[in-house]
């Protein structure tokens, strides 16, 4: 067997079926704010869900995630279903703060701003898998960036609109001092709504961008919270390190792993030391924790790639060209042989059978 093949075969035995997929997810708690929405505006909630293969009763905590793809085409159904091309933006306006998950209730009990969306972002890629989350607060402006992981032609508009609507309306409601937001963008081309968000933001807004960006002063980061708990904020984290990082560890952490890899794109982003500094560890921690698991960063970024190919070629219709660009090949053959070291067979072929040589 070739090793590289040998090494993914080993790794993927480590995983529970469940988790060895990594199909990029949102927690069950997006059921509870969609249900929430419909059952407002007089909308039974059940033949939405049900259209989108999705129970409206597991929306606990602790529930089955839900694959990103179904919460993207849930928003956009429930939409159509209200006759309101603006659902994600009013639904964000209007949501039931006692529906709230753990992760946003640990962020709006956090001390100021800064704490509150450090919070969101270090914990939500246990929760959100489907979430890219990056923010960068050294400059005059902050920007906090975020992507949602889905396939190409998955709609997103709604689910865009209601994410960058929601956390502003939330640190709004926790300063009670608006967000100084300078521009807005949004990676999906549809801007018929352009004007009800520029209203809400009170700032330009752009459509088409390359991700889904928020922009203002640096100085907002500085605010306090009026929502602020440390009591709860400490109880609240610690559930979460519990539930969604602990639990997660040992085996789990492969997982983690793979899924940061996944999240940075393109190969050449997905070093070491970058996925580390993601992780907020320290890049020898990293290597510590791998090789106490036999395991390597180059093994884990072989399973990573593996795991979002077979995905990719099983889920999609993507172009295997394509598919080989969103993995970080320049070429498509040596995406070809890479996929057959991997998994024992050319993508197309694996594509056709099913992946059913895999056993997934």
């Amino acid at each position: 067997m070739d090793p590289s093949r040998a090494d993914v075969t080993a790794l993927e035995a480590l995983r529970p079926p469940a988790q060895r997929e990594l199909e990029p997810s949102l927690s069950p708690r997006f059921v509870a704010y969609v249900r929430d929405y419909l059952l407002d505006h007089g909308i039974d909630p059940e033949p939405v869900f049900r259209q989108c293969g999705i129970d409206s009763s597991r929306s606990e905590e602790l529930d089955a995630a839900v694959p990103a793809i179904r919460i993207a085409n849930l928003l956009e159904l429930a939409a159509q279903c209200s006759d309101n091309p603006c659902m994600g933006l009013h639904m964000a306006r209007r949501y039931h703060y006692e529906s709230a998950s753990l992760l946003i209730l640990a962020m709006l009990a956090a001390p100021s701003v800064g704490d509150g969306i450090r919070c969101l972002c270090h914990y939500d890629r246990y929760v959100d898998t489907a979430i890219a989350i990056d923010f960068d607060f050294g400059q005059s402006l902050a920007e906090f960036g975020f992507h949602v992981i889905v396939p190409e032609g998955v709609a997103v508009n709604q689910l865009n609109e209601y994410l960058q609507v929601f956390l502003v309306q939330a640190l709004n409601t926790a300063t009670r001092i608006p967000v100084p937001v300078k521009q807005v963008c949004f990676s999906h081309d549809n801007n018929q709504n352009a004007e009800a968000l520029q209203d809400f933001f009170q700032a330009p807004v752009k459509f088409s961008c390359a991700g889904n960006r928020l922009l203002f002063d640096r100085s907002y980061l500085q605010e306090r919270f009026h929502t602020s708990h440390a009591l709860l904020h400490e109880i609240l984290v610690n559930a979460m390190k519990t539930y969604f990082v602990t639990e997660q560890s040992c085996n789990g952490f492969v997982d983690i792993l793979c899924r940061e890899i996944i999240r940075c794109g393109a190969d050449e982003s997905a070093t070491l030391e970058n996925i580390a500094e993601r992780l907020a560890i320290s890049p020898r921690t990293l290597r510590r924790r791998l090789s106490s698991e036999g395991s390597s960063f180059q093994e884990v970024k072989n399973l990573a790639r593996a795991k979002r190919a077979k995905y990719y070629l099983r889920r999609t219709s993507m172009p295997i060209a394509e598919i080989a660009y969103e993995l970080g090949f320049s070429e498509l053959s040596a995406f070809s042989r890479a996929f057959r070291s991997w998994v024992g067979q050319a993508p197309q072929a694996y594509r056709e059978q099913g992946g059913s040589q895999t056993g997934e």
